[in-house]
């Protein structure tokens, strides 16, 4: 067995999805299904069933994903180990690519102050591939959207975002200078997939549902430009941050928009999220989730 098969084992067993999986791995299902099959057949033994759009892991498969973790884990862990002992340890943070920059930016100043003497990585990706790259130990902290499914991540909340709605501003409702989520029960809304961070994302949508939102349009990806593209041409509406948080947003700091401040809470959360047995092993994580701590000990952020 090589590394590459347990990595497709490890990510279709987090995913239980084929398709999932190949896109967390960069690659297409079908390198994914036939490394899980070869892996199948060395240890010989079914390590998923397979059904008609559902997988799910044999009782040998789940007791594979510790060990595979914890392998993965330390492989992935000998480069830092190298770093370490030569005193060029990299401290690697991640972030959300929907998060409004400042955030960010000062999270970045947080590790860079906290480590002057080491180099800081980021890497900028959608929360759902970040998640799995702080439990391989690839990451040392990443600022995510949440809530969190993963029994070894840790996080906490830095900021909670505030929606407006966003629509032309020829719009009906574009005069108001608040709205409720009731007052676009008879409007479509248009929303995101899920994928960038599918247990918040989804959460959002069933809160929308149950205000009594149920005629939703949702986008094939998070393009701002088509989000608002798609909003001027069918006079329909998306919910949005205020524009002066800037990023993503700020593609409606347009006069062809109007952006109403929403007075429901959707209980959407930002946080830094580190893997819990690495905060304990760690001296980097463990000091650098300290200085996050320092930096929001005065509460959380309203986006």
């Amino acid at each position: 067995m090589d590394v590459q098969q347990l990595r497709c084992f490890l990510a279709v067993a987090e995913e239980l999805h084929f398709g999932r999986a190949a896109e967390r791995l960069h690659l297409t299902p079908s390198p994914v299904s036939r490394a899980v099959r070869e892996l199948e057949r060395e240890l010989g033994a079914e390590l998923f069933v397979r059904r008609y759009h559902q997988v799910e892991l044999t009782a040998g498969g789940t007791a594979l994903v510790g060990r595979v973790r914890d392998i993965l884990r330390q492989l992935d862990g000998l480069k830092e180990a190298l770093d370490e002992a030569s005193g060029t340890r990299v401290v690697r943070v991640g972030g959300t690519h929907l998060c409004p920059p400042a955030v960010m930016d000062r999270f970045l100043l947080v590790a860079e102050e906290r480590f002057p003497a080491h180099q800081i990585a980021a890497t900028m990706a959608p929360s759902a591939e970040l998640l799995p790259a702080l439990e391989r130990g690839e990451l040392d902290a990443a600022l995510v959207h949440l809530p969190l499914d993963r029994s070894d991540l840790d996080a906490l909340v830095v900021a909670r975002y505030r929606f407006s709605a966003a629509m032309r501003a020829d719009d009906p409702l574009a005069t108001a200078s608040e709205l409720r989520l009731r007052d676009l029960t008879h409007r479509t809304l248009t929303v995101g997939p899920p994928s960038p961070q599918p247990l918040a994302m989804n959460r959002l949508h069933r809160r929308l549902r149950d205000a009594g939102i149920t005629s939703f349009h949702e986008m094939p990806g998070h393009d701002a430009v088509m989000l608002a593209s798609h909003v001027r041409l069918s006079h329909g509406l998306t919910l949005t941050l205020d524009p002066r948080n800037g990023g993503s947003a700020r593609v409606f700091d347009d006069p062809a928009f109007a952006v109403v401040p929403l007075r429901d809470d959707l209980e959407f959360l930002l946080g830094v999220a580190w893997c819990r047995s690495r905060a304990g092993q760690d001296e980097v994580v463990r000091g650098l989730i300290q200085a996050v701590r320092q930096e929001w000990a005065a509460g959380t952020l309203t986006l």
